[in-house]
């Protein structure tokens, strides 16, 4: 489908740019969606995110593919490493089976990996109640 092919079935120009404009826009989403599909993200708002990101970078499009899309998801990769699935098996803090050995608030807040940190403060939340 061409502009031309549009105005010769009687829409304006402008008619025919918004057509236009709306399929080439439908073609990328199609393509960025089929893109996505060759990666596994942690979640669906990651992949949300990721997705959106390709969007707003406007790759150019030849034959239906991006150009420049692995360069682009590895520097999103290298921003957000989280985003992506990992093989590593989900982090999980255990409590220890005596009070005495229970990590304390600021051995948590020490934690230097971001989702350990997390699921270490979620575990053990009577810490760090009443904090604003």
């Amino acid at each position: 489908m061409t502009q031309e092919e549009l105005l010769r079935q009687g829409l304006t120009e402008e008619q025919a740019a918004y057509v236009m404009d709306a399929w080439e826009d439908q073609v990328r989403r199609e393509a960025v969606r089929a893109a996505m599909e060759g990666y596994v993200f942690s979640s669906l708002a990651a992949r949300d995110s990721v997705q959106r990101r390709v969007m707003e970078a406007e790759l150019p499009l030849e034959d239906g593919q991006l150009r420049g899309l692995e360069e682009l998801m590895e520097s999103i990769r290298q921003e957000d490493l989280e985003a992506f699935w990992t093989d590593e098996p989900p982090v999980r803090f255990t409590v220890p089976m005596s009070p005495d050995q229970a990590p304390t608030r600021e051995q948590i807040i020490k934690i230097p990996d971001r989702a350990r940190r997390r699921a270490a403060i979620a575990e053990n939340m009577r810490l760090f109640k009443g904090e604003d």
